[in-house]
């Protein structure tokens, strides 16, 4: 009986004392650097993505495909010319999506491929599998972001007339009648770099073209714009219409007037300070 005894308290102590090595084993275990830690920042909620992206493609039949994007909060605008091959331009509009990554874009109203990666300032054109294109024409497949340049004003609030191309200015008057902003965010146009232009009137995002020539002359072309519904477009839709119709301009250091012929000014603008 003592014997029996004897030789269960045996086996229990090396029960004991194995369980206690298998722990101490297990909490001085070395941490496996190959474990991925989690990073939750990604394209979609950690860049300035929201803009306007310029490049030329590739083009197997012609000189290059000259596309432009211009993404909003969840809209798209895309416009392409096959250049040596036609001037004309090819508009799709439509939603976008991010892929479960938050780092790519698929473009729900353009056929394949119809996916772009995007970095910081640019976006890169995928294949039809989604991948990223290699070889010798791999930097070929970038979209940049357009840049916008603010120069600020003088202290007094002039400036030259050089500079009104890279000035945001207020829209106070349409028509000859003061506007009436319905949105916190001011009205605005601004003429940005490579003949390119932004604006805002109360609802989408408007851009497009303009020319600059000698004796003040001045031209709007591929006016377009996002495409939100809002209940009160009135002053966006009369803003777009005056932008087509505008030829010249007047600028006194302060004060920007856009005009047709010599008629009384069309849309009338002040510095943004």
């Amino acid at each position: 009986m003592k014997k029996s005894l004897l030789i269960l308290g045996i086996i229990a102590f090396s029960f004991t004392s194995c369980k206690k090595e298998a722990e101490k084993e297990i909490n001085e275990a070395p941490i496996d650097s190959k474990v991925v830690q989690v990073d939750e920042h990604n394209a979609k909620n950690s860049l300035d993505y929201i803009g306007t992206y310029k490049g030329n493609l590739p083009c197997a039949d012609c000189e290059s495909i000259e596309t432009t994007i211009a993404l909003n909060q969840d809209t798209y605008v895309k416009e392409t010319i096959y250049k040596g091959k036609s001037d004309k331009v090819f508009k799709e509009t439509g939603t976008y999506t991010w892929n479960a990554a938050g780092n790519t874009i698929t473009l729900s109203g353009s056929d394949a491929p119809n996916q772009y990666f995007v970095g910081e300032g640019e976006l890169f054109h995928l294949d039809v599998d989604g991948k990223r294109i290699e070889g010798d024409l791999a930097d070929r497949y970038k979209l940049d972001k357009l840049v916008i340049e603010i120069h600020p004003p003088s202290p007094q609030g002039i400036v030259e007339d050089s500079k009104i191309q890279f000035i945001k200015w207020q829209l106070v008057k349409l028509n000859n009648k003061p506007v009436t902003k319905k949105s916190d965010k001011p009205y605005f146009i601004h003429l940005i770099k490579d003949n390119q232009f932004t604006a805002f009137a109360g609802c989408n995002n408007l851009f497009g073209q303009y020319n600059l020539e000698d004796n003040n002359k001045i031209s709007f072309s591929k006016v377009a714009s996002t495409m939100m519904a809002c209940e009160d477009m009135e002053t966006e839709q009369e803003f777009a219409k005056v932008l087509e119709m505008v030829d010249n301009y007047n600028f006194d250091g302060k004060t920007l007037k856009l005009n047709k012929a010599r008629m009384a000014p069309l849309a009338e603008f002040e510095i943004i300070k």
